[in-house]
């Protein structure tokens, strides 16, 4: 996992990044002039130049991160920079990609490389749309909880620095913009679908990287003899385990009888854990509160800040024992051993980007190769659903969103499938595909 990649330092923004603009926008103005006078090609440069001007004065500072002070820990924090996250990179790569691919296959479709990049474009945009909503749709109680103003609200809809983008959203947000594109441009949908299907996978497994660096769709505790990861202190998998009593050596579920201020009930608690020498014992109501992320991730990169003299603390909440204090400092470094789900995804999404490519050149209609992405993706997504640990059940089942979307995702894939074939897509049987 590695979130950031860089930091690009907060006094870069207090002027040098500006006047460095400047100078070489005068610079290039000049050469402008030299080349072409007093002409369209010169002065077309002028609102480029400021529009980059202004991005760098006005947008880029309130893109910094706050991050804690190291002379003040546990005080405000301050400004660090502009974070250059590895989850943004390896989406770009993502996107980059999976439309590199499709115009290799472009001319066999019967469409141009700039209606591929339009219809990449808007596909792009609305995917992304999609995938957000689909995650806020999914966390509402995080982003709408009471107490949380509207400028907050609007702020943590918009970040997205730290992931929080949902497959399933931004495929069906990248659908509905290609069915309006396609429409307009009058394409065909399933010669089109066929031919962005494998792209699509394939910036699915190069996005899922993304998501290892940045400790998202992580999976549950690896209790069994396979290949697992520990996240570092402060990553999402920590805190979930931190914040399920895992982490201090309990087995904890959701308290039915009473979650005021008690929110879980201990099954279990492991002999010589933390949980154990708490005095901790199962039937327990318990609740659990520790510092932020970020204060527990300085604290086990650069132990105990001096605190008036105090050492960081977190507590368990006990109905029968009162608060019971917990050193931050016993905590383990990382997480117990993950299961590594975002290798898992890529890996699947990988394979099935090359059934799909091969494929293509074997189908007897157009739109089996979109069809067949619909039936085994979705079966991929449910059975890993079934280690991961990032979402909850819904509508009264142990079946998360995902695993929801994925039943209907697979029968649309059938029928679309069955359809496709009866119909040859419309009449129109699937041409040569020699590439």
């Amino acid at each position: 996992m590695r979130q950031t990649l860089f930091i690009l330092p907060h006094w870069l923004f207090e002027g040098p990044l500006l006047v460095a603009w400047l100078i070489i926008g005068l610079l290039v103005i000049a050469y402008l002039f030299f080349r072409h006078g007093n002409s369209s090609e010169t002065w077309g440069f002028l609102p480029v130049y400021v529009i980059v001007a202004l991005v760098v004065f006005f947008v880029l500072p309130q893109l910094e991160v706050d991050g804690i002070d190291p002379d003040n820990p546990t005080g405000a924090q301050i400004k660090h920079g502009l974070a250059i996250r590895g989850y943004g990179i390896f989406l770009l790569l993502a996107i980059a990609s999976g439309a590199g691919l499709a115009l290799l296959r472009c001319g066999y479709a019967g469409l141009t490389v700039d209606q591929v990049l339009g219809l990449g474009f808007w596909m792009m945009l609305a995917g992304i749309v999609g995938a957000r909503l689909f995650y806020i749709i999914q966390k509402s109680e995080e982003f709408f909880a009471d107490g949380i103003s509207v400028k907050e609200t609007v702020v943590n809809v918009l970040d997205m620095t730290k992931g929080g983008l949902v497959v399933y959203g931004s495929l069906i947000g990248a659908m509905i913009a290609a069915l309006v594109y396609l429409k307009i441009h009058r394409l065909s949908f399933a010669k089109t679908a066929d031919l962005i299907a494998p792209g699509m996978v394939l910036g699915l497994a190069i996005g899922r990287i993304g998501c290892l660096m940045n400790g998202c769709c992580f999976g549950g505790v690896c209790d069994v003899p396979l290949p697992a990861i520990q996240f570092p202190a402060g990553s999402a998998p920590y805190m979930q385990q931190l914040s399920q009593g895992e982490l201090i050596g309990m087995q904890a579920s959701e308290n039915t009888r009473s979650t005021e201020g008690y929110p879980l009930s201990v099954q279990s608690v492991e002999s010589g854990s933390i949980a154990h020498d708490l005095g901790i014992k199962a039937g327990d109501e318990i609740g659990i509160r520790f510092p932020d992320d970020q204060l527990i991730r300085f604290q086990k990169e650069n132990g105990d800040p001096d605190v008036d003299g105090r050492q960081l603390k977190g507590f368990v909440e006990s109905r029968r024992q009162g608060s019971l204090s917990v050193l931050i400092s016993r905590l383990p470094a990382r997480s117990l051993r993950t299961h590594p789900t975002q290798i898992y995804s890529a890996i699947n999404a990988l394979l099935l980007c090359l059934v799909l490519w091969f494929f293509w050149t074997v189908r007897k209609s157009d739109g089996e190769v979109f069809a067949l992405m619909l039936i085994l993706y979705p079966i991929g997504r449910f059975m890993l659903e079934l280690i991961r640990r990032d979402e909850m059940g819904l509508f009264g089942t142990d079946l998360t969103i995902s695993q929801w979307v994925s039943i209907g995702a697979i029968l649309v894939g059938f029928s679309y499938f069955a359809y496709v074939r009866m119909a040859g897509s419309d009449g129109e049987r699937a041409e040569s595909s020699a590439g």
